[in-house]
């Protein structure tokens, strides 16, 4: 029996982990593209005094329509995706930056001739605030499923540099079609860049081709023209080769630690293998074995980011709460933010979206990034109330730094 590419890689990114945000079909005219703001009723409001024994004290929505993902700079300027240009009757992604308080908005990408002009997705700043690097997919590559090319999945996407002003940008990877690359993430000194990929095997020709998940480390340099470069590329596989685990990179410590989420011991490996996502911690230069810091793989952790005093992990998880381990997982999965120490103790539920009191409201948090003071985390998240869902960026403040 024959398969088409579109339907292996359909299997394939079942394998992820991050493809909550499916681009959204193109709403009735009176609807706006895309907008910013506080929504008049926010459906994500912290009660009066605060959720018991949470160290948040409030949430603000930024992007109220179309949010994608959001990094925050070391200035203070916030990085973010919005699904708000139109291809066929699909939305895709653009990047743009605002200032911290959500003033500022503008698009770096839209119509700019630098960059191509599908998906370009997941913006991360290089921590010393001259670069945005983000994923862009490449349309030479051929079609695609807009699922599939959404930054959460990654397949036909390259790894692509951007000054903050979009003057500038520069094609960092050359993937081939049907791999994909993934979460991109600096070290603390900007000198390495860490992301995961979807890699065809050696040897294997053609678009029905075996592959797997990998993590990429490379070193990152910008010369004296500003031109950013890749060099001295590695790969490495932290779990088995049998079952090929899936990866999807977090974040890298200034001693060289990736934190990642894997389905490396979930229980769920076969039957739904993007239904269970553990934390993980693994150095590469060490010889010991990586380590899971959420200890309950029957649950959904993912989208692990260490605060600036190295104090605290925030990552999301579905831990309290039931969903359905199927390949229909986005029908029943809900997520809200959790706190622990680095070593995996020490876990606080930050935020309590999904509570018994809200029946009709489903929430599945998703990429978060702490602001330079460890104050605040601007986040993604999908709201779903009753037959209507929609992805917002909202900002969680803590009531101190962590």
């Amino acid at each position: 029996m024959r398969m088409t590419a579109a339907i292996l890689l359909s299997a394939v990114v079942l394998l992820t982990g991050c493809g909550h945000f499916d681009h959204k079909t193109v709403p009735a005219p009176s609807t706006q593209p895309g907008s910013t703001g506080a929504p008049a009723v926010s459906a994500l409001s912290v009660p009066p005094g605060g959720w018991l024994g949470s160290p948040v004290g409030s949430v603000h929505v930024l992007v109220s329509r179309y949010g994608g993902r959001a990094s925050w700079s070391p200035e203070g300027m916030i990085a973010y995706s919005m699904l708000d240009h139109v291809v066929n009757g699909t939305r895709y992604a653009d990047i743009y930056v605002m200032n911290g308080n959500g003033t500022g908005q503008r698009c770096i990408t839209c119509d700019n001739p630098l960059v191509p002009h599908l998906s370009n997705d997941v913006p991360v700043w290089d921590p010393n605030g001259r670069l945005i690097v983000f994923e862009g997919q490449n349309p030479s590559l051929g079609p695609i499923s807009p699922h599939l090319s959404q930054g959460g999945a990654g397949f036909n996407n390259d790894l692509w540099a951007i000054t903050p002003n979009g003057r500038h940008a520069w094609k960092l990877t050359s993937t081939r079609r049907g791999e994909a690359v993934l979460h991109p993430q600096f070290s603390p000194n900007g000198k390495e860049l860490v992301w995961a990929a979807y890699d065809h095997l050696s040897g294997l020709r053609g678009l029905l081709h075996r592959g797997q998940w990998d993590i990429h480390t490379a070193v990152f340099s910008v010369n004296s023209a500003g031109m950013p470069t890749l060099a001295d590329q590695h790969v490495y596989r932290p779990g088995p080769a049998t079952p090929a685990a899936f990866y999807e990179t977090h974040v890298v410590t200034g001693g060289g630690t990736i934190v990642f989420s894997s389905n490396m011991d979930s229980p769920y490996q076969y039957s739904c293998r993007g239904c269970a996502l553990g934390i993980w911690e693994w150095n590469p230069q060490s010889s010991a074995p990586a380590t899971l810091l959420t200890p309950d793989t029957s649950t959904w952790n993912e989208h692990a980011a260490l605060s600036p005093s190295g104090r605290h992990i925030a990552w999301i998880s579905s831990r309290g709460e039931q969903f359905t381990p199927s390949s229909q997982w986005g029908k029943t999965l809900r997520t809200d933010w959790w706190l622990m120490s680095p070593n995996g103790s020490h876990a606080v539920r930050a935020t309590y979206f999904n509570t018994p009191d809200t029946p009709n409201l489903r929430v599945i948090c998703a990429e978060g990034s702490w602001n330079p003071t460890g104050t605040a985390i601007v986040a993604t998240v999908d709201v779903i109330q009753g037959s209507a869902a929609n992805t917002e960026i909202i900002v969680i403040s803590f009531r101190a730094p962590q």
